[in-house]
């Protein structure tokens, strides 16, 4: 009998320990965004140096993708249809965030603060795992989080990408809503 009670207690102790840590908040990975609460005005960009698609570099991607279909140019497909859809991410997030007063602006290089994007992968459907760093003018990081975007199920895969782009943003707006307007 002692022997079942100690390991209820254990197992309900474990359960518990469970539910907390996954009701916890996982997205910010250093930082705080107490240090920028009620800003209103972000410089917005995109660094595409840490890119991987369907777990390739930009590189083996393109000769993968050229080699899957040799009449087409994977390298055009990368830079006209992979990297603008980034904008998709940023106006969908200030579709949003506008509401609230809000801005993500793109080449506003004299504001305060910078929001830098740096998708990490993205997948032929468009979902999407990118990290977020909010620096001051100094360069000094306030705060670096998770964003992630889901992709498409039908069409092109520059429109899949630009779905998880367009969620990514969806999602960024719910972030940046939550931690910075209160």
């Amino acid at each position: 009998m002692e022997k079942t009670k100690r390991l209820f207690i254990i197992a309900s102790i474990l359960m518990l320990s469970v539910f907390v840590m996954s009701a916890r908040d996982n997205i910010v990975v250093e930082g705080s965004f107490a240090k920028i609460q009620g800003i209103k005005r972000f410089n917005i960009e995109v660094d595409w140096t840490n890119i991987h698609i369907n777990g390739l570099t930009p590189g083996e991607w393109i000769r993968y993708r050229n080699s899957e279909q040799p009449s087409f140019d994977a390298e055009e497909e990368f830079q006209s249809e992979l990297k603008p859809r980034w904008s998709d991410m940023v106006a969908s997030s200030n579709e949003k965030l506008n509401k609230k007063q809000v801005y993500l602006l793109p080449d506003a290089s004299e504001l305060k603060y910078k929001l830098i994007v740096s998708p990490h992968q993205i997948d032929r459907n468009g979902n999407l795992e990118a990290f977020c760093t909010i620096v001051n003018k100094n360069d000094e990081v306030l705060v670096k989080f998770v964003l992630t975007g889901k992709g498409g199920i039908f069409g092109t895969m520059s429109n899949l990408w630009g779905d998880g782009f367009k969620s990514a943003g969806k999602n960024l707006a719910k972030i940046l809503e939550k931690y910075l307007i209160k």
